[in-house]
Order: structure tokens, then sequence, then C-alpha cells
């Protein structure tokens, strides 16, 4: 038996424990890989939101409302939108329902003005990176980086 192939228990012991150790340095890294991939979805959620709601205030001629942190189903005039679980969406701290107008401009429903350029920053729990995005009074969409969270 002594022409015999395999492993002894203790090489396979050696290259389970250098498996672990492998396993445990990359489960962080796809932990913040899945965190930032949450967050940029919440963002492209809530840019498409936007856009859409413009268009459609365009198509029907007619203000179309955005309720932020509600999620209540969208109507033709409504539409809603809420972060990610982890996600939140963290400036301005206060925001009135947005409100498109037919024209596609936006109108500001608390001071009943014209509405202002505006930076929507949101962060994710498990990241310190937050994304923006740029909401101008016409009601163009830009996504962007920096802020803070």
């Amino acid at each position: 038996m002594s022409g015999s192939r395999g492993f002894t228990l203790i090489e396979l012991m050696v290259t389970i424990a250098v498996v672990a150790i492998l396993a445990s340095i990359a489960a962080p890294s796809i932990g913040n890989l899945l965190a930032k991939q949450q967050l940029n979805k919440t963002t492209r959620d809530l840019a498409e939101t936007l856009t859409l709601a413009r268009s459609q205030a365009a198509l029907l001629r007619q203000e179309v409302t955005v309720t932020l942190n509600n999620d209540t189903v969208n109507t033709d005039t409504n539409f809603y939108w809420k972060p990610a679980v982890n996600n939140t969406l963290t400036a301005p701290t206060t925001i009135p329902p947005l409100v498109f107008m037919a024209n596609g401009t936006m109108k500001n429903t608390a001071l009943n003005t014209p509405f202002t350029d505006t930076d929507f920053v949101i962060c994710n729990s498990k990241i310190s990176t937050p994304k923006i995005i740029k909401l101008s009074r016409m009601g163009s969409v830009t996504l962007g980086t920096g802020g803070t969270c």
C-alpha cells in the first residue's frame, strides 16, 4: 500500500484553512460592492421617476406630482418613490411634493413659487459615499457624486 495516492488529513486541513482565510478577506469587499450597487439602483430609480413624471406632464399637458419617501402605487398624475432598504434620502431635509407643470418646468408647491435647483443626496448605511441627483427648475435630472452622509 505504499503506492496509494491521495491527500493526508493535514493537507486537507491546511487547504481548508487557506480557503477560509481568503473567504474572510473577500467577504467585506463583496458586502461593500453590494451596498454600492444597491445605492446606484436607488439613485437610478429616483432619476427615472423624476424623468418619467416630467415626460408624463408634457404628454398629458397637465401637472404631475412626485411624492418622495412614499411607496404608494403610481397613477397617471401622481408618482411615488421610496429608497430601498439601507438607503435614505438625506437632503434636502424637508421635501414638499415635486410638481412638474405641463411645459416641463417645476413649481414649488410649499411657496407657490418657481422651483429652485435642488440637489438630492442619497446615502447607504453601509458605505460612506453618497450619490447626488441634481434637479433643475426646468425639470432636467443629472446624476452626480459628492455631498456628505
